[in-house]
């Protein structure tokens, strides 16, 4: 994802407040993958990953 991307309003509720889901690939969390980004106002999901597991 771009960095204007990142930065973009949400399409569905304009809020500009997203997080970034990991996944750890090992015991020490020194590595990971990015899951998901979903936006924190309305749960929109901007990017996912084709083996995301959410709960």
């Amino acid at each position: 994802m771009k960095l204007e991307q990142l930065l973009a309003k949400c399409p569905k509720c304009g809020s500009t407040d997203k997080t970034a889901k990991r996944k750890f690939l090992d015991e020490y969390k020194a590595h990971a993958k990015l899951d998901y980004i979903v936006c924190d106002g309305c749960g929109y999901i901007f990017e996912e990953s084709e083996i995301s597991e959410k709960e």
